[in-house]
């Protein structure tokens, strides 16, 4: 029960931090930058939405037990997924990945 007490708080926390991340990558965004600096603060743009989509999913979690959860259908393309996946996966290993 205290778990289920302490998602919430623990949630806005980690959206609060994210928040201001995303918001310094925001500010960077407008500035100068060079091919690579730019594709890998789109990578760093583009997880923070990750992570905010993984706070939200586990709030849906307890949602799911407290019977309150609705499902949505959400249309995605395979490629920009696929895509995402190589850019995060090159910038953390700093290597050009192909598929």
């Amino acid at each position: 029960m205290r778990a289920k007490q302490m998602l919430p708080i623990m949630s806005h926390e980690i959206r609060s931090t994210l928040s201001g991340v995303a918001s310094t990558a925001d500010i960077l965004s407008t500035t100068k930058l060079d091919k690579d600096k730019k594709q890998l603060l789109g990578v760093m743009l583009s997880s923070g939405v990750l992570v905010l989509q993984l706070i939200n999913g586990i709030l849906d979690l307890s949602k799911v037990e407290s019977g309150v959860l609705k499902l949505e259908h959400t249309k995605f393309k395979r490629t920009e997924v696929i895509e995402h996946v190589l850019q995060t996966a090159a910038a953390s290993l700093k290597k050009m990945l192909i598929l």
